[in-house]
C-alpha cells in the first residue's frame, strides 16, 4: 500500500521520569488522566483509538481483570502505529510495556511517554495541537479510492451503451418504420375524414327534409 499524507495533531513532548513519578504520587490521578491522552494523540495521528474506552478499561475493567492487560498491550500497539504514521522506525514493544508495566514498578509509563517523544522530536517538538503531516495507508482510504475508480468507469460503459443501443437502433430500424407508417396511415385516416363530412354534408338535407314531406 502506498502511504497517503494526511493532516494530524501533535502531543505534547513530557518527561518520562515524571510522568513515571507522579503517578503514584498523586494515588494514580495523574496517571489516568496521562494515559487518556497518550491515547487521544495516537488517535490525533490517525489511529483508531478511544481514549475514553481505554480509561475505562484500566479503571473500572479491574473488576473483570482482563481489560487492564489488554487495554495497555493496544495502547502499545497504538504508539507503533502512531511512530510509523509520522514515517520513523515503530520501535515501541507492546510486549514489553506491558511486562514493565506489571513487573518493574510500573516502568511501563515511562517506556510507553519515551516511545511517544520519539515522535515529537522527529517533528522537531512542534507546539502541541499543531497541524503535522502523518502518512496513512488505512485500507477504508484506499477502499474509498477504488470505489471512485469504478464509478467513474461505470457513467462511461452506460454512456457508450446508450448511444450504441439506443440512438443508431432507432435511427436505422425504429424511425424509418415509424416514418413509413404515418404515410401509410394518415391517407387512410383523411379518406376516412372526408367519407364522415360527406355522409353528414349528405345526410342533414334529407334530414331537413322530413318535415315537409
Amino acid at each position: 500500500m502506498t502511504p497517503s499524507p494526511v493532516t494530524g495533531l501533535a502531543g505534547k513532548r513530557r518527561n518520562p521520569v515524571a510522568v513515571w513519578l507522579l503517578a503514584p504520587i498523586t494515588l494514580g490521578i495523574y496517571g489516568m488522566v496521562w494515559y487518556y491522552k497518550i491515547n487521544r494523540e495516537a488517535r490525533d495521528m490517525g489511529v483508531e483509538s478511544n481514549p475514553g474506552t481505554s480509561l475505562l478499561a484500566i479503571t473500572l475493567g479491574v473488576f473483570i481483570i482482563v481489560p487492564p492487560f489488554v487495554s495497555i498491550f493496544k495502547t502499545g500497539e497504538r504508539i507503533a502505529a502512531s511512530q510509523r504514521a509520522a514515517g520513523i522506525a515503530p520501535t515501541c514493544n507492546p510486549v514489553a510495556g506491558l511486562l514493565l508495566w506489571l513487573f518493574v514498578f510500573g516502568t511501563g509509563t515511562l517506556y510507553y511517554q519515551s516511545e511517544m517523544n520519539k515522535i515529537w522530536d522527529y517533528y522537531g517538538n512542534p507546539q502541541e495541537g499543531s497541524a503535522v503531516q502523518v502518512n496513512s495507508s488505512q485500507p477504508q482510504s484506499l477502499g474509498y479510492q477504488q470505489q471512485a475508480i469504478g464509478y467513474d468507469a461505470q457513467p462511461g460503459y452506460q454512456q457508450a451503451g446508450y448511444q450504441q443501443q439506443a440512438y443508431p437502433q432507432q435511427q436505422q430500424q425504429g424511425y424509418p418504420q415509424q416514418q413509413a407508417y404515418p404515410d401509410q396511415g394518415y391517407p387512410q385516416q383523411q379518406g376516412y375524414q372526408q367519407q364522415q363530412q360527406q355522409q353528414q354534408q349528405q345526410g342533414y338535407p334529407q334530414q331537413g327534409n322530413y318535415p315537409g314531406q
